[in-house]
């Protein structure tokens, strides 16, 4: 069973290292330059997608993607600077 996170982000982040962690651009179809995605992002504008929608939704345009793209048999969404953890600081 695999399991995947996506990290809705529409502007560039440190993002956790681990696998299961999945950086998505939001709104990226209407992003001021829609070909420069960083290593290892995907933007919510490819596949079935709602990415012009992003004005009015939000980062469930990456959930939305995530639904109707995502191989994983678990997946979750997370924004950005907001991540799940096991630290008890």
């Amino acid at each position: 069973m695999q399991a995947k996170i996506y990290v809705a982000s529409h502007k560039l982040y440190q993002m956790p290292s681990d696998p299961l962690y999945q950086p998505i651009w939001v709104g990226h179809s209407k992003s001021s330059n829609p070909f420069d995605l960083p290593a290892g992002w995907i933007g919510d504008d490819s596949g079935d997608n709602i990415s012009d929608k992003n004005s009015s939704f939000n980062e469930l345009t990456a959930l939305y993607w995530a639904w109707k793209n995502s191989d994983a048999d678990i997946i979750g969404l997370v924004h950005y600077r907001r991540y799940f953890s096991l630290n008890h600081k």
